[in-house]
């Protein structure tokens, strides 16, 4: 049985060790900020926390999708060693990078008769995107046929659940997601905004809480109301907030749910700002609250 490729993007906002080490080609996304471009690299070009602080200094920070010809480099790499292709994108409901991919299969299909170019929507993104890229990881490695693996990640998508709580709002406003006068009112007053991902892939606010210790027990909360098996480990990512995601961590090991922590990357922290705070995980359907 031939294991097929597997491909992703920059927004599961992994270390570059675990591309490598795990054998997952990469189509990076890029972000502009202080007058240069650059293609997501795990924070090794421009770190994490001065991304963050270049934020914090009144620096914008607009992002582009994965590039068309980076899929067909790294489809055809795969295709001419004899492998089939699984394609797992960041959520079409954000971005137009899984559209792009799925312009590479198109391109390449007539090419490669025999092989399979397969492409999956998570729906989902950094944390969540990594849950069912792993699971796809997992799949491969046990000698699933990507078309099995690609028809799992089709049933679990809508099964990751995203729970976000942003610090600062004028990032959502930017973003289109709050009006100006609720972001400064919000802003005022300590509103914090708890957003959800829908079964579109995109982005809703939901549940408001007046601060930032409420917000961050509020994420540890929902979060251990609604996983389905506490035996999973919960990802938490987080916009250069180390210690509150370590809070989050702690509340979650006192119910005994373990958790790894990880920095969000420079696209999605593009547009959710330093302080954001996530947890992602397995659970039921999704819902606003």
């Amino acid at each position: 049985m031939r294991k097929f490729a597997l491909v992703t993007d920059s927004t599961i906002d992994e270390t570059a060790a675990y591309f490598e080490e795990n054998d997952i080609r990469c189509a990076p996304l890029s972000f502009t900020i202080d007058d240069r471009t650059i293609e997501e690299d795990c924070g090794q070009t421009v770190s994490f926390h001065q991304f963050y602080d270049l934020l914090r200094q009144g620096k914008m920070s607009s992002t582009s999708q994965a590039k068309l010809e980076t899929f067909v480099r790294l489809f055809r790499e795969a295709l001419e060693a004899g492998q089939d292709v699984l394609y797992v994108g960041f959520s079409s409901g954000l971005s137009g990078t899984y559209n792009a991919g799925c312009m590479a299969r198109d391109e390449l299909a007539p090419e490669f008769p025999d092989r399979k170019i397969l492409c999956v929507d998570t729906l989902s993104a950094t944390g969540g995107e990594y849950l069912l890229v792993d699971k796809a990881r997992e799949m491969r490695d046990s000698g699933c046929t990507a078309e099995v693996t690609a028809a799992a990640i089709e049933q679990m998508r809508l099964h990751v659940i995203h729970v976000i709580t942003v610090d600062d709002l004028h990032h959502l406003h930017r973003g289109g997601r709050l009006s100006k006068t609720t972001a400064v009112v919000g802003s005022l007053l300590g509103i914090k905004p708890c957003i959800w991902v829908d079964n579109e892939g995109r982005l809703g606010v939901g549940h408001k809480v007046r601060g930032r210790q409420k917000s961050i027990s509020y994420v540890a909360e929902r979060t251990l109301r609604e996983m389905t098996d506490k035996n999973q480990i919960v990802r938490i990512c987080h916009g250069d907030c180390p210690e509150d995601a370590q809070q989050l961590s702690d509340l979650l090991l006192r119910a005994g749910v373990k958790s790894d922590i990880r920095y969000i990357g420079t696209v999605i922290g593009s547009h959710t700002g330093p302080g954001v705070l996530t947890a992602f995980f397995f659970g039921g359907e999704r819902t606003p609250e």
